[in-house]
């Protein structure tokens, strides 16, 4: 593992794995791939309608990630770590499909195909095989403060995500398919309330930082909520929305600890119901039986 992929995963893994996929657009190259197959430059770009030279930064972002390799011909290739992103994207629809399903159409129809039934995946843990909530997990430590350039990432607009076909994935991406929102939710998720302590916590300009909190209330996965009457000052909580989101980042963070950081997690996570180590199993919510691109069918 590269010195530069060793200072990301220290951060944390979350962390690792926002710089090193990438925005929206990246995920969404990393659904075409993963869910249907697409290799080719022109394919990728005319079922997601993005800009020529959007495409192209975004494939080469994920080709010098090693998560997407070139092959004969000029196919885009998924590498190991990029077939594995599998379950963070299988989770993003799930996730999509129980909150926006009414509002995007008819979404992707997933079927496991060992039980036969239409899937949602769920995160089970590895020890217990119980299916794991976000209030059932304790982190053994904070990552420490980011250092990110925030010049760095612009911001994707987010409305042209669904410009060809309305996606679950997609709804998914206009909450946490930014660089700066999706580490905020994961400052949420380690307990994190008040505005200085989000701020303190990502080195984020105070500016930006109120922006996107501003958005993630008005998504509906944070209530500002009043907690100092003079001066009025709010904190931020993760709403029922909120919290059901929690599996993506776990899997963000899994898929980090697996690729990223060289077998030793930076942020260690103990599942408290059975007192264990936590290590993710991605499964079906129906049979709750592990799963794998390959055991499920995409219609």
């Amino acid at each position: 593992m590269s010195d530069e992929m060793s200072v990301l995963a220290g951060e944390d893994s979350v962390f690792g794995t926002v710089t090193v996929i990438g925005d929206a657009w990246s995920w969404l190259v990393l659904r075409e791939a993963i869910f249907s197959g697409v290799t080719r430059f022109e394919d990728f770009r005319s079922r997601l309608g993005v800009a020529r030279s959007t495409l192209a930064a975004r494939l080469e972002h994920l080709v010098a990630g090693d998560v997407l390799r070139r092959g004969p011909g000029g196919a885009y290739l998924l590498s190991d770590r990029g077939a594995d992103f599998f379950g963070c994207l299988i989770l993003a629809l799930t996730w999509g499909d129980r909150w926006f399903a009414d509002d995007a159409g008819i979404p992707h129809v997933v079927t496991h195909i060992g039980c036969g039934e239409r899937m949602s995946a769920e995160v089970r843990c590895s020890h217990c095989h119980d299916r794991v909530e976000a209030q059932a997990v304790r982190f053994e430590s904070r990552p420490r403060p980011g250092r990110a350039d925030s010049r760095r990432h612009r911001t994707p607009d987010l409305a042209l995500l669904e410009r060809e076909r309305p996606s679950s994935v997609a709804r998914t991406l206009q909450v946490l398919g930014e660089h700066w929102s999706a580490l905020i939710l994961r400052e949420a998720f380690f307990g994190v309330r008040r505005f200085d302590d989000f701020q303190r916590g990502l080195s984020i300009a105070t500016n930006i930082l109120a922006q996107r909190l501003d958005r993630l209330v008005e998504l509906g996965v944070l209530d500002r909520v009043p907690y100092q009457e003079q001066p009025l000052r709010h904190e931020y909580r993760l709403t029922r929305k909120g919290i059901d989101l929690y599996p993506v980042p776990l899997a963000m963070m899994t898929w980090g600890d697996r690729w990223l950081a060289d077998g030793n997690p930076p942020v260690p996570l103990t599942h408290l119901p059975c007192g264990e180590r936590f290590t993710s199993v991605l499964a079906c919510g129906h049979c709750g039986e592990p799963i794998s691109r390959t055991s499920v069918r995409f219609a």
